[in-house]
């Protein structure tokens, strides 16, 4: 689809952005794969009335957890951002939903412990710049105005 306004740079470097975001996406559960001690500890000291025989299973449930949760997050991100990029306003509005929950979601990363603390500085500061490439640049503005005015 053609728009009398071509596509601003700011959705480019949105683009790109998430390529970064993606990467932190995946680092985080491979971290915790990597060191499986560090996530017992973070899961009893967070839940110290846990059975001990029952921390290996709450480990493989928290890198399920990471991982499926992640996986679905690049998935929905990818998406919606290569619809938001061909003008598509629900996708903007989504893609905004998306990042101001994944950015209150961070909020229990961060309560798990300071291990994780990396993950969550470098994804609400994507989100929070990805939010603002939406909706702060004129020309985004008026790159999603002139979609939904040839669409209608």
């Amino acid at each position: 689809m053609t728009f009398p306004v071509p596509e601003p740079p700011e959705l480019r470097l949105l683009a790109r952005l998430l390529v970064v975001y993606i990467a932190v996406l995946v680092a985080l559960p491979v971290q915790m794969l990597l060191n499986g001690d560090a996530v017992a500890r973070s899961i009893m000291r967070n839940n110290p009335s846990l059975d001990p025989a029952h921390l290996d299973f709450a480990v493989a449930g928290a890198h399920i957890y990471s991982g499926g949760l992640h996986a679905l997050d690049i998935v929905l991100t990818l998406w919606l951002v290569l619809k938001l990029r061909k003008g598509r306003t629900w996708a903007r509005v989504a893609f905004s939903g998306y990042l101001v929950f994944a950015s209150l979601a961070s909020l229990v990363s961060a309560a798990a412990g300071s291990e994780y603390l990396w993950a969550v500085i470098a994804s609400d500061a994507l989100h929070v710049v990805m939010f603002a490439l939406l909706w702060w640049p004129r020309r985004v503005r008026e790159y999603f105005a002139a979609a939904r005015s040839k669409a209608s």
